[in-house]
């Protein structure tokens, strides 16, 4: 399973994780998930996901440095990422731009989780499209 509607949302949540799934697959998106820090590489690169939704905090890992060596991966740098956090700062959400996420997103505001899903996805194709016309 890979395309332009398929989302690898990572997040040690498991009832996050169901929610957001299940908010996916409601507005169209094929959804694959993990719980795992560890298991986010290696789901990428099995699935080729147009975009990833990244917890900041797993048990086992720090998603800034998932985010790091997804942008550094050759197979996987054009992955989109969003990133999201129970953390609201504004120094985290410039830390996680500057390391390549497309936008940042505090889990208190969930409900925005599937529009910016949307306008990421949409601001991608459209710089694509403009990409392959000059």
């Amino acid at each position: 399973m890979s395309g332009t509607r398929l989302i690898l949302v990572a997040d040690a949540d498991e009832a996050l994780l169901k929610k957001v799934t299940s908010l996916a697959k409601s507005e169209g998106y094929d959804v694959v998930t993990t719980s795992a820090g560890r298991e986010v590489i290696p789901m990428a690169l099995k699935h080729r996901p147009a975009l990833i939704v990244l917890d900041v905090a797993f048990p086992d890992a720090d998603g800034r440095d998932l985010l790091q060596e997804i942008k550094r991966d050759p197979r996987l740098s054009e992955v989109l990422v969003l990133m999201w956090s129970q953390r609201d700062y504004d120094s985290d959400r410039r830390i996680a731009l500057e390391l390549g996420a497309e936008d940042y997103l505090p889990k208190s505001d969930s409900v925005m989780l599937m529009p910016k899903v949307a306008r990421v996805l949409l601001r991608a194709k459209q710089e694509s499209e403009l990409d392959r016309r000059a």
